[in-house]
């Protein structure tokens, strides 16, 4: 036998081992406790009530399809909220995407960090946020919901867009630059080309989202359905709230199967 065998693998050192599993340990029991805290010290378990009155509870959101009809023209409203805040901010983040990609950005040290920072700003604020600055702005409606879309959906966009431009094969931009074209003509003809199903994809992924963000929107009053639902909530009509969810939930669904569609054929 070699020394190897007698000794164990050289490259599983015990006391690393020991270690990582000592870590690993340490963090779940912080994990735990830290639920603990928060779930079982943090929730009102006596207000809860026992299973029988959770049961009773649920069965008031039962829904009631006579209520339906009323609920079609909210729920349209809200796709197209999400439609036309989608539509805006595909406009939208193409200059900004040309800024943020390193290969075609015009002046690097100003366009790349302002597209940079637009981006970041687009991400990292809720959409919740946006609808309330435009609604302090513009009174309640549709149109703070589609501008609070589009703000949230440009980050996303402007930065799938500008990676795809950075990953873009050089070749036909360089035959073009060496022809004496012009950026514009170059990014039109020799990047978006290159970029197209990408781009086409990331938007469709993005109107799927903005359609379960719209429905959310309403609630804060930026029009759609989830104004609606935050009505009926107010007055305790639940039972008009389960079919509210139920009209949401079918759209988002028959959006979902659409949306796949489309993109199975982009492949």
């Amino acid at each position: 036998m070699t020394n190897a065998a007698i000794t164990g693998n050289p490259l599983r050192d015990p006391k690393k081992i020991a270690r990582k599993y000592i870590s690993i340990a340490i963090f779940a029991v912080i994990v735990l406790y830290i639920g603990k805290i928060i779930i079982l010290d943090g929730t009102d378990w006596e207000r809860l009530g026992s299973v029988e009155e959770v049961i009773k509870t649920v069965l008031f959101f039962v829904p009631d399809f006579a209520f339906f009809p009323e609920t079609v023209v909210p729920l349209l409203e809200t796709l197209l909220i999400a439609f036309w805040g989608t539509a805006l901010a595909v406009i939208l983040c193409l200059p900004i995407a040309y800024m943020a990609a390193r290969n075609v950005t015009p002046f690097p040290w100003i366009t790349y960090p302002l597209g940079r920072c637009l981006i970041v700003l687009s991400r990292s604020t809720h959409e919740i946020i946006f609808a309330l600055i435009y609604i302090s702005a513009l009174g309640l409606g549709p149109l703070p919901g589609i501008l609070a879309l589009a703000s949230r959906s440009l980050g996303f966009m402007a930065k799938t867009t500008s990676e795809a431009i950075e990953n873009a094969s050089p070749g036909p931009i360089e035959a073009m630059e060496a022809l004496g074209a012009n950026r514009f003509l170059v990014f039109f003809y020799g990047v978006m080309p290159q970029i197209f199903p990408i781009f086409v994809g990331n938007v469709i992924f993005q109107l799927d989202i903005n359609i379960r963000r719209a429905s959310i929107l309403g609630l804060v009053g930026g029009g759609g359905i989830g104004l609606m639902f935050a009505q009926v909530m107010q007055n305790l009509q639940y039972d008009r709230a389960g079919t509210i969810v139920v009209g949401i939930t079918s759209m988002v669904i028959i959006g979902e199967f659409i949306s796949n569609r489309i993109r199975a054929r982009l492949v």
